[in-house]
């Protein structure tokens, strides 16, 4: 079982810490925790997927999210971690955007990103500078401390909207054939074995690519994709909702009621009764 670290465990100092030998053993803590490597490279498991992390290599680790550093040379080694409780993180958030806080908890996989030369050595020596104040009892240590703290997220904003824009090429080739019936048949575990990938890291590359699950996206293409169905008065609810890969007539309805506020029949009949005036 991981190890969970609670407060009593960066009581010495909440704000900030560097770190030549991190512990090896998986763990998880109750705050936040921004970590940026200074030197060296190591691998960052987090929640089971393998983060390389080197000179510049970012992460906000999350409340509950299991990580271990593997692979690393404690001779050269270096990183620096930034503490956060989740009162003060999701105060930050609040003043960026009210779906931020919830965007990054509910984030489908590893929140890794690079941080530029320019930033990394803002973040670097703002870093000492903090620890310097803490040190000295300087009275505004806290300020800068939500100074970098709001720097990171602001990066994080601006990498993940960057993600949205890009799309790798077998995410591109995959998208259109959701638009085939035939092709929606398919289960997420058949279309990710379909792509090369296992379910795993299809469902978190999905996710991290389009903002929402392979689940989620595959229902609401059905479902939309049964509009045009619904229009045809020969095919029964029972074959359209197999057509299109529904366990059945009820998962299907509830899912369509879900997305248009009305069901797959009270549709057809509104249909049904526009087509005749």
């Amino acid at each position: 079982m991981p190890v969970v670290l609670d407060l009593k465990s960066i009581k010495q100092n909440p704000y900030i810490k560097s770190s030549f030998t991190p512990p090896r053993h998986p763990h998880s803590h109750v705050f936040f925790e921004i970590s940026f490597c200074v030197t060296g490279h190591a691998i960052n498991t987090i929640n089971g997927t393998p983060v390389p992390f080197q000179n510049g290599s970012c992460v906000i680790l999350r409340p509950g999210d299991v990580h271990q550093l593997t692979e690393y040379d404690e001779k050269i080694y270096e990183h620096i971690d930034i503490y956060a409780t989740t009162k003060t993180f999701k105060k930050l958030c609040d003043c960026c955007d009210p779906n931020l806080y919830d965007s990054i908890l509910n984030y489908g996989g590893p929140i890794s990103f690079t941080l530029s030369p320019e930033l990394f050595s803002y973040m670097f020596n703002q870093s000492l500078r903090l620890k310097e104040m803490i040190v000295n009892g300087d009275e505004f240590f806290q300020t800068l401390h939500i100074c970098l703290l709001s720097t990171v997220l602001s990066e994080w904003i601006r990498h993940k909207s960057n993600l949205q824009d890009y799309k790798p090429n077998w995410l591109k080739n995959l998208l259109p054939q959701f638009n085939s019936v035939s092709f929606l048949q398919k289960n997420v575990t058949q279309i990710a074995a379909e792509a090369g990938f296992s379910l795993p890291y299809f469902s978190t590359q999905f996710r991290k690519y389009m903002g929402v699950s392979a689940i989620e996206y595959l229902t609401k293409k059905r479902v939309h994709a049964s509009k045009s169905l619904l229009v045809n008065d020969k095919l029964r609810i029972i074959d359209i909702s197999g057509m299109l890969g529904f366990e059945n007539p009820s998962t299907f309805s509830k899912h369509f009621l879900h997305e248009f506020k009305i069901s797959p029949k009270e549709y057809r009949k509104n249909y049904q009764k526009n087509s005749l005036i």
